[in-house]
């Protein structure tokens, strides 16, 4: 099992910096255990003065964190304390127990809590256990017991918050049965605000398969709540929030493809409903900024037609290179110190060169890096050091407009990276970069475009000194997907909006409003400045949550998931003929993982299962439940009627590569059913035994029909674990295997999968 981490002060300050964390009502501190730990040697000074501006004294505090520790075999090793300041303002301590084994560093068990040096709640509390990883499958509690521990917790330890918040789980998927039982359950309690959501805050707690909490985090705001006179119902919101929607085509890659579908891109609809309404006056508004949504704007092309290349002919030799890296920039006061040639570079599978400079008689230790298409001298990165931007007062200092900038930026490309210059695109972003506008350095973005399609990969970035128009930073670059060389047919965006329309549900919901520029500038320069915070009703839609990020096939009008790039089903019907069947939960269990697909809606439970079906759940459990490894276009087949491309191809040479399947012939049949001496063969495999069954000679058994059987030694494992039945003394190797029977079969391996089986220890050195 993962080692939980800690949380420590730091990273209590690291959290805070995305939402700052304030007790809005007192909680009543926690009783005092009956049985006191031993705190460590006195803190520094620093620490003593700062402690002794809050309610709760250390001694008080620890009293309070114990109350969540076993005293047994802990010792107290590390008490912290932070002030309060801009990012979490509030005051807490922090205490870390520890048990070890005798004679050693090693950490057997770990708590960590986390006290508010006011009110006396716990802010943070985690724990690590190392024998947990020892529990057995069997014993795992499911996620509604889970749950229940969860409640259980916070209303126990911080009963004010539990009183406040609630579970929250419109953003999660239907949990998976795990498939081990090293799992973690998580658990979102939402604030609420008179009946209202505030997602900003909310407590996190963490359940481990035995039921144990391992984690808890609380994340709370001093916030004044914004309530309008007059606010639009939820039934207004929906019309608008459809009226607003606006899908728009792009390209897309799943990230996890492989061979000869790893560069072929997917025409999509995203989601179109990213944006909130206002409550108050039913205008839609950005998410981050919360700012008017105006109508999307035509992307603007830096260069209406192709541009010729700056080089032509034979590819630019490291000289060339360089020339042209000279005659391109300003140079001067730096030497060239290395030289990398690609032949086929990440940015679009091209030949580069990619330059290294230093500063001369390195006086400063100044650097500058360009990178040249070798082939077309295309510029697709230039930077140089860029120091620290003196302190200054900018908001008296006069800085470039950035229209400007940006008509530099697209020079910039019709100059230095001519063939990009008319498939880069600029697009107003003003409303979600307008954090820009006040800063010291401002970035020009360009987007790929094809056809009018936003392209899967392909951008273009510039950063100026917003003062004197100096460029710090160029970077250009193409991915090496292929696009067809027309817009195929397609659904409309009309068709796309409704299809996610029916994925969504609109609700009310509280957003913390952004920090005004004077409060950002006082943060900055005054730590313990803390400004106050408002929250802004306004109504949200959320799409159906699925295990991945998922789109709208915008050709085929199917849901795909963004990684593997497969059709998904957003609601998986239930089996028709699966309730009271006594391999019920087995059965569901392979469903969930799909590796049972329903036949006219029904489980079919006496069907016959295939290798390829069986193969495929065996992998996905080895991989705990995500997914099986993917293999590039060169990947020889092992098997002739497994090419790549076959839905089971990547299961398949996973299975091979691991050894669970061994060669004997050119083709694994993998849709014809499977017998029982091959089922066999594969658990014992999985479960790491094969080397073991090789030895058959030396077991013992009472069944009559397994002596001219090819895996003699897997059969005797597998009946002796009881993941496989008998039939009194016959096993019936040569007997095919149903649907129910292999489920039970593969349930019973989760269990006994990490046990030592009774009788092998003997012999246990020739175990894989």
């Amino acid at each position: 099992m993962k080692t939980w981490l800690v949380r420590s002060s730091s990273f209590l300050l690291t959290a805070s910096l995305v939402l700052p964390v304030l007790p809005v009502h007192a909680q009543t501190p926690l009783a005092a255990s009956s049985q006191a730990l031993p705190i460590p040697a006195q803190p520094n000074s620093a620490m003593l003065a700062a402690a002794s501006k809050v309610k709760l004294s250390k001694e008080d505090a620890v009293t309070l964190a114990q109350k969540l520790v076993p005293t047994s075999g802990l010792s107290l090793n590390q008490v912290s304390f932070r002030s309060a300041d801009s990012w979490r303002p509030f005051p807490e301590w922090s205490f870390s127990w520890v048990k070890k084994v005798a004679n050693s560093e090693e950490i057997l068990l770990s708590y960590t809590v986390s006290i508010h040096a006011n009110t006396g709640e716990v802010t943070a509390y985690s724990r690590y256990d190392r024998g947990a990883s020892n529990l057995p499958y069997a014993k795992r509690i499911s996620y509604d017991d889970a749950r229940k521990q969860a409640e259980s917790f916070l209303s126990k330890y911080n009963s004010g918050k539990a009183e406040q918040t609630r579970l929250y789980t419109r953003d999660m998927p239907t949990p998976k049965t795990p498939l081990n039982s090293d799992i973690n359950y998580s658990f979102r309690f939402v604030r609420v605000v008179d009946g209202v959501l505030f997602p900003d805050n909310s407590v996190d707690i963490i359940v481990n398969g035995a039921g144990t909490v391992v984690g808890y985090s609380l994340m709370w705001n001093d916030v004044t709540f914004e309530k309008p006179a007059k606010a639009i119902s939820q039934e207004e919101a929906e019309k608008e929030m459809h009226a607003q929607a606006q899908a728009r085509l792009s390209y897309l890659m799943a990230w996890e493809k492989e061979g000869v579908d790893r560069n072929k891109p997917i025409l999509a609809y995203q989601n179109p409903f990213s944006f909130y309404i206002d409550a108050s006056t039913g205008e839609a508004m950005t998410l981050f900024s919360l700012t008017p949504l105006d109508k999307v704007k035509e992307p603007t092309p830096v260069s209406s037609k192709p541009l010729p290349a700056r080089h032509t002919g034979k590819a630019l030799s490291q000289d060339d290179a360089v020339k042209f890296a000279a005659s391109t920039f300003d140079l001067d006061k730096y030497e060239l110190r290395s030289a990398n040639y690609s032949e086929k570079d990440y940015r679009g599978n091209r030949p580069v060169w990619n330059l290294e400079y230093g500063e001369k008689d390195n006086r400063n230790g100044g650097y500058a890096y360009v990178s040249i298409d070798a082939q077309t001298g295309d510029i697709y990165a230039f930077n140089k050091d860029i120091r620290p931007l003196k302190d200054k007062d900018t908001s008296s200092t006069k800085k470039i407009e950035t229209d400007s900038l940006k008509e530099k930026a697209a020079e910039n490309i019709r100059k230095w990276s001519p063939t990009a210059a008319n498939q880069l695109y600029w697009q107003d972003r003003s409303q979600e970069e307008s954090w820009q506008n006040d800063g010291d350095r401002y970035t020009v973005s360009f987007q790929r475009y094809l056809n009018g399609v936003a392209a899967a990969s392909g951008s273009s970035s510039q950063t100026f000194d917003t003062t004197t128009g100096e460029l710090l930073s160029y970077y250009t670059e193409f991915g090496s997907e292929t696009y067809p060389s027309k817009l195929p047919k397609h659904l409309s965006e009309e068709e796309a909006v409704a299809a996610w329309q029916k994925e969504v549900e609109t609700e009310a919901v509280y957003v913390l409003t952004p920090l005004s520029k004077e409060d950002n500038l006082k943060m900055q320069s005054l730590p313990s400045y803390m400004p106050k915070r408002t929250a802004k009703l306004v109504y949200r839609a959320t799409a159906t949550p699925f295990e991945q990020p998922y789109f709208f096939d915008a050709v085929t009008g199917e849901w795909r998931s963004q990684s593997s790039g497969k059709a998904i089903s957003l609601h998986r019907p239930a089996p028709s003929d699966l309730k009271g069947d006594p391999a019920e939960k087995e059965l569901m269990l392979m469903y969930e993982y799909d590796a049972l697909s329903l036949v006219d809606g029904k489980i079919m439970p006496q069907k016959q299962i295939t290798r390829g079906e069986m193969i495929e759940m065996l992998m996905i459990s080895l991989n705990n439940g995500r997914f099986y490894p993917t293999y590039a276009s060169d990947r020889k087949a092992t098997y002739s009627d497994v090419a790549n491309g076959s839905r089971y191809f990547s299961a398949v040479e996973a299975a091979v590569d691991r050894g669970l399947l061994v060669k004997n012939g050119a083709t694994l049949n993998p849709d014809q059913p499977i017998n029982r001496e091959e089922l066999a063969d594969m658990i014992v495999r999985a479960l790491g035994y094969s080397k073991l069954a090789d030895y058959s000679n030396m077991f013992q058994s009472s069944l009559t029909d397994i002596a001219g059987t090819k895996h003699r030694g897997s059969i005797v494992i597998a009946t002796t674990l009881g993941i496989m039945t008998t039939d009194k003394q016959t096993f019936k190797p040569q007997a095919k295997v149903s649907r129910a029977d292999a489920a039970v079969s593969f349930t019973r391996f989760l269990e006994k999968r990490g046990e030592e089986p009774d009788g092998f220890t003997a012999i246990e050195q020739v175990k894989e």
